[in-house]
């Protein structure tokens, strides 16, 4: 569960991308109201597909600028 706080309403994206930079998967692509929110990503890319355990990124991008945090996926 990723969760991030908007100060805010405006348009976010967030997106979870593998070690060597290639995107994985959006989980957030939309205009979301000020305060705090949580997404939940279960260890697919976009296509369904399970990812491999190790170390991801995430990127949350608004009007305001980027945040990028790393993360371990575990099985």
């Amino acid at each position: 569960t990723i969760r991030f706080s908007l100060p805010h309403d405006g348009r976010v994206v967030l997106a979870v991308y593998d070690a060597l930079g290639h995107k994985v998967r959006t989980l957030v692509s939309a205009e979301l109201p000020a305060g705090l929110h949580e997404a939940v990503w279960a260890g697919r890319d976009d296509a369904g597909r399970r990812v491999a355990t190790g170390m991801y990124l995430y990127r949350v991008e608004t009007e305001d600028g980027v945040l990028s945090r790393k993360m371990t996926l575990v099985k």
